[in-house]
């Protein structure tokens, strides 16, 4: 008997915010892709387009996989519209099977000094593009029964930190778009969503949260680890890749509407 697999053979996915070689989007295209998928990488600055290019070449070259890089800012319905467009112009595909809503945005701000470009920033990238791209590719992707939605969210949502508090009120209007969607989409058209929720873990946007300004170990890094049950360190971006092709794969089909928080534990319940 031949053992059973991941597989994403013949799959096409996108995920935003993936264009930086050492963050979460980039370790999930990897996966998917050594796992037969073709994928999008998404990337927002023209400052960023080096990196996300050699990340969708060395994709390539690894793994044989096709891939193609599409840009720009998601707080805009025409923005998101035009990615998926190139999505499948790039991968020569007909639809979309999988959309890693990843790309994100946080700052520690005081309630003080919350200003609406702030509130703006934060909202229109963690839920306005979130709820943009969704929609082009349920559309203009033409996702499939059996297509899988993750919106890449965060334990703060669920922590109440006092220094993220925009950032985690917008990751928890996230959390509901998940829970809502995944009856709606389940129901009409097959395709399972959930939320995929990273503890403290190494990255360009996570780095000014976990370490401090003389280089080290910040307070919440350290209060983090104490909370962590699955071992003493903290996640990496593979942890975050291996929970997302879990979730995209056949095995999956019955997982829907759910907060799965990728945290060695933190967020634990009874």
């Amino acid at each position: 008997m031949t053992a059973e697999t991941l597989s994403l053979a013949g799959k096409t996915a996108l995920i935003t915010g993936s264009g930086r070689e050492t963050g979460i989007g980039a370790a999930i295209a990897r996966v998917f892709a050594r796992n037969g998928a073709a994928v999008a990488i998404h990337y927002v600055s023209e400052s960023s387009k080096a990196r996300a290019e050699k990340v969708a070449a060395d994709i390539s070259r690894e793994f044989g996989t096709k891939t193609t890089v599409v840009q720009g800012a998601l707080e805009k319905a025409s923005t998101s519209t035009k990615i998926v467009q190139e999505t499948l112009e790039g991968l020569n595909a007909d639809h979309i099977d999988i959309l890693v809503n990843n790309a994100g945005y946080g700052s520690p701000t005081n309630l003080t000094e919350a200003t609406p470009e702030l509130l703006e920033a934060e909202f229109g990238i963690n839920v306005f593009a979130t709820i943009y791209l969704t929609q082009a590719v349920i559309g203009i992707g033409k996702m499939p029964r059996g297509g899988r939605i993750i919106n890449v969210g965060s334990i703060v949502s669920k922590l109440g930190l006092e220094l993220s508090a925009v950032y985690a009120a917008a990751k928890a209007a996230q959390d509901s778009l998940t829970a809502s969607w995944a009856g709606q989409l389940g129901r009409s058209h097959g395709i399972t969503v959930n939320t995929l929720a990273p503890g403290p873990m190494m990255t360009d946007m996570s780095k000014e949260f976990l370490v401090a300004a003389d280089g080290s170990v910040s307070e919440l890094q350290t209060g983090m680890l104490a909370q962590t049950r699955a071992g003493s360190r903290i996640g990496t971006v593979n942890d975050m890749a291996d929970a997302a092709l879990l979730l995209v794969s056949e095995k999956s089909r019955w997982l829907t509407a759910q907060w799965i928080s990728v945290s060695g534990g933190v967020t634990g319940t009874m």
